[in-house]
């Protein structure tokens, strides 16, 4: 058991690589060697703009859709925004467009770099002047797309219709329920045997069990995006690396294949989850050391060229979550975070 808690927390488990599939590949020098947290700071909120003179009021979202606009004849705009770092930079956009008519809801998400400005598609039928005050006000924005009322009306329709399968989709991505509890289920496994039982049944339990919720969506949502870069790419890794791997991993901790399959199981690790993980992952690196890191020479230029490309692929990334319950958690989780980049 010790053995297999060692391969878990190496390389799979949520404290390890296996969950930090992603993290480890982008923010470390190469694909193994990051150990913290990855933060996704998403914040969320909605401007409602009264007078020219008056800031919006502020709404923090922590529930999802049940706070967006319902209205039939809204349509919504979505942007991209350079320099954004914090809530100090939402508060300014939302300044930027408080009072001008049409505007009914401002959302903004850091960590993609976009805004969606619901507007009355009665009152407002050009939406440059919202792109122009966003950039006026220190942070450049681009129209990506505008969304009819009637697309936004199929977009709540289809989420709740996938929420029961998917958490989310990025890019055409499915991310699915399955593997969101897969991993929630050993992380609680793993924080019941050191803390007890109950431990989720206490105030700070259920904090930390919203937390983790937060970070799981948060690393699959990463992986997500890499992800579909490859689906896009088409690139396909070799299925013997795959096998090759695993029986690097059972031999490394001097188990058979069906001693080592047993023990990821009794540790609360589903074998075919595992090897689907696993799958993933040797995709992963192959992609990057075959397509993306080509040309680094030293580990240095490795970390430059992985931030720069998974940095743009998350801002081209379009993130639709289905269950809005996560997706709160995530944007409350950022809700501490302070200003760590200046503006563009």
């Amino acid at each position: 058991m010790k053995n297999v808690r060692k391969v878990l927390s190496n390389r799979f488990v949520i404290s390890g690589v296996m969950l930090f599939l992603v993290v480890t590949v982008v923010v470390a020098f190469g694909f193994r060697q990051s150990k913290e947290e990855a933060k996704q700071p998403i914040v969320r909120e909605i401007a409602k703009p009264s007078t020219p003179n008056r800031q919006p009021v502020v709404k923090e979202i922590t529930e999802g859709s049940k706070d967006l606009p319902s209205r039939g004849d809204l349509s919504k705009v979505v942007l991209s925004v350079s320099g954004m770092s914090c809530s100090g930079c939402i508060s300014t956009i939302k300044g930027s467009l408080a009072g001008m008519q049409g505007v009914e809801d401002v959302l903004v998400n850091l960590s993609s770099s976009k805004a969606e400005v619901y507007f009355d598609s009665g009152a407002m039928t050009d939406v440059t002047p919202i792109a122009s005050a966003i950039t006026e006000s220190g942070y450049p924005a681009k129209v990506i797309k505008v969304i009819s009322p009637e697309d936004i009306r199929k977009e709540m329709d289809l989420a709740a219709a996938k929420s029961a399968y998917y958490i989310a989709t990025v890019g055409g991505w499915d991310i699915a329920r399955a593997d969101f509890d897969n991993e929630l289920r050993v992380a609680k496994k793993r924080y019941s045997g050191t803390y007890g039982d109950n431990l989720f049944n206490s105030a700070q339990g259920k904090a930390l069990l919203d937390n983790l919720k937060a970070q799981i969506t948060s690393r699959l949502i990463n992986e997500g995006i890499v992800m579909q870069e490859i689906t896009k790419a088409e690139f396909k890794a070799d299925p013997a690396r795959v096998e090759k791997e695993l029986e690097g991993l059972v031999q490394e901790h001097g188990k058979d294949l069906a001693r080592f399959r047993q023990s990821l199981e009794d540790s609360g690790y589903d074998y075919n989850y595992f090897k689907k993980k696993l799958e993933i992952k040797v995709l992963i690196s192959t992609y990057l050391d075959e397509k993306i890191l080509v040309d680094a020479s030293n580990q240095f230029e490795r970390q430059d060229l992985l931030n720069s490309w998974f940095n743009n692929a998350k801002v081209l990334a379009e993130v639709i979550y289905y269950d809005k319950d996560l997706e709160g958690l995530i944007q409350a989780q950022s809700a501490s975070s302070g200003c760590g980049g200046s503006r563009s």
